[in-house]
This record gives C-alpha cells, structure tokens and sequence, in this order.
C-alpha cells in the first residue's frame, strides 16, 4: 500500500467494522476512542442497573473497556454493520454486567439470602404490570434490595437463565426464582405507590 493510500485509508470515517479491524491488527488509539466515544453511554447504562454510584459506574466501563480490547480476539465480526453492532452490543453487556458483579464481590456486597421455602416460588409467581413502562422500572430498581436487583436485571433485561445466574451468584436455582419473584412483587408496590401519589398531585 502506498503512503498516500496508506494516509487516506487512516484518515477516513471510521465505521464499527472498520474500528474493529483496526484494533485488531493496529490497537491505535484513534480506533479505540470511536469504540469507547460510541459505546461509553450505552456501557455506563447498563452499569448504573447494578451500582448506583457514577464514579463506581465508571471505574467498570473503564475496566470493561480494557477486558474488551484485550478479548477482542474472541469476538466474531460480521459483515452487516446492523448485525454486527447488535451482536458487539450484547457481547461488550456481558463484560460490563460480569465487571459489575465481580466488584460488588470485590466490595464484599453480601447476597443477603433469607428464609426461603418452595411453596413461595409456587405461591407467589408475580407479573409485572403491563403498564410499567421501562423508564419507570429502571428507575425504581434502585429501590430494591441488592440481590433482588441483581437477579431482575440479570434475567429480565440481561436475558440470563435462571441456571446462569445461580452459577454466577453461587446460589441455588430455586433461591434465584424466588428473588426475582419478589423483586416483581416489589416493583408492583413500588409502581403503585408512585402512581397513587401522581394521582393525588394531579387531583390538589
């Protein structure tokens, strides 16, 4: 490649795949600051379910960045560049939402398991609402209890199985059912309150 298309090829747009290919072969940090300009906001999101600190928040999209680039070996690229930042967002979530846990371990965050019995799984299989909208639950999740919050994020909005997530808690798989069934019922309450309290707003 000449110098001259060797300047151009530098100097141009850059593109998820393009930005990927580069710090594959190159690591340069122009590459690295699109993926980390592009990607900061969506990373710092998914943190902030798991810790309610800021600063915490980017200590782990930081740490997550360098797990990324350093793994980065290990993620396919597609040809499709809507497929491909689809498949990259999913995968650079799991990083961030594995960083996240393994500093609330590092924190010493205990997983306050309590009394639990097999009918409450049975008895109090809970929905949520279908007029909680998203925003209202990101919002009340912070008011949940650490691993009630945890496991709801992990399983509703990470996607993780029940069996995933009681590996990567170390709790058993009925101990997991059984929180995220409260965290449901909890947000409920949650939702209902703030509710009737817009209400009584709205009426004075």
């Amino acid at each position: 490649m000449s110098i001259v298309s060797r300047y151009f090829k530098r100097n141009s747009p850059l593109t998820l795949k393009s930005a990927l290919e580069d710090c594959l072969a190159h690591q340069t940090e122009r590459s690295q600051s699109f993926l980390y300009k592009r990607f900061y906001g969506y990373m710092m999101a998914v943190s902030l379910r798991y810790v309610k600190n800021e600063m915490e928040a980017e200590d782990i999209v930081n740490e997550s960045f360098v797990k990324i680039f350093r793994k980065l070996s290990n993620f396919e690229i597609l040809e499709d560049e809507s497929a491909l930042e689809k498949s990259f967002k999913g995968w650079i979530a799991r990083i961030t939402v594995n960083t996240s846990i393994d500093k609330l371990r590092a924190q010493k965050v205990t997983l306050d398991i309590d009394d639990i019995n097999e009918l409450e799984i049975e008895n109090n299989s809970v929905a949520i609402s279908s007029n909680l909208e998203v925003n209202d639950i990101l919002k009340l999740l912070n008011k949940l209890p650490e691993i009630q919050r945890m496991i709801f994020n992990l399983y509703e909005i990470e996607g993780y199985s029940h069996d995933e997530i009681s590996k990567q808690l170390n709790i058993p798989d009925s101990t997991c059912r059984t929180y995220l069934t409260r965290a449901k019922s909890r947000l409920r309450m949650l939702y209902q309150e703030q509710f009737e309290m817009l209400n009584k707003i709205k009426v004075g």
